[in-house]
């Protein structure tokens, strides 16, 4: 058996590890070998985030359910950011707004989406100050 240390006939040690590789992964895993790819892009690259975006159909059923539900004047001072694990996230112009939300009307908020948007779609509700533009 050949050691791995010894030179070939090129005088470069011969890279087995490589030829194992090549060996064991499809030719797609090798697209750019001179940069690794990190894990977490590749990741991103199979499952797409499941959040609102602006165009999708759900975004604007709940923006019509928040405006709705909370009124113009409210609705004016805020902005959905996103949905994530049944998690409605708004940000709000002002901490003293998120105070009133969150302690007064946060679970009516809840429960008013959820039925009019004909499901149990929401879990809770997270506010905090942030761009609403």
């Amino acid at each position: 058996m050949r050691d791995c240390t010894q030179t070939g006939r090129s005088g470069k040690k011969p890279d087995l590890h490589k030829d194992i590789m090549k060996e064991e992964l499809p030719e797609r895993y090798f697209n750019n070998k001179n940069k690794p790819k990190q894990i977490g892009d590749l990741l991103k690259e199979l499952f797409p985030p499941k959040t609102l975006s602006r165009t999708n159909t759900l975004y604007n059923n709940v923006r019509n359910a928040w405006r709705n539900i909370v009124g113009e004047e409210i609705f004016q001072i805020t902005r959905i950011d996103g949905l994530k694990n049944r998690i409605l996230y708004i940000n709000v112009e002002s901490s003293a707004m998120i105070h009133h939300l969150t302690n007064f009307e946060r679970h009516a908020i809840i429960i008013r989406i959820n039925d009019l948007l004909g499901k149990n779609f929401i879990d809770d509700i997270r506010f905090k100050v942030g761009n609403i533009k």
